[in-house]
């Protein structure tokens, strides 16, 4: 869980393209109900901000993730590879929220 104190910051590991990074983030911006960013620094720069708001009854989840591909690391021939595996990553993440979230409900 991220938390919701601006400042909380916690470490991670990922794996991309068989190589392994690691770094740390820190949430940057809170604001209950509407919009919680989070800012790594590491082997992947990156700042994700997810935005919460009222829709047919629900809520509908945004997520906006902003990164610096490691191209001297990677290889620029890589860096296509790289944004479609995050794409689907997002994709799936996005999807595993809203079955956990419409599973609640039950």
């Amino acid at each position: 869980m991220i938390g919701k104190r601006v400042g909380r910051h916690f470490g991670w590991t990922y794996k991309m393209t068989g190589l392994r990074f690691e770094g740390e983030s820190t949430v940057t911006e809170y604001i209950s109900n509407e919009r919680l960013a989070v800012q790594t620094k590491g082997g992947i720069a990156s700042t994700r901000t997810w935005s919460f708001e009222a829709h047919d009854g629900g809520t509908k989840l945004n997520l906006a993730v902003e990164y610096t591909v490691p191209v001297p690391v990677l290889g620029k021939l890589a860096e296509p590879l790289v944004h479609r595996q995050n794409e689907r990553e997002a994709d799936l993440a996005m999807a595993n929220i809203k079955g956990r979230m419409e599973g609640w409900g039950q």
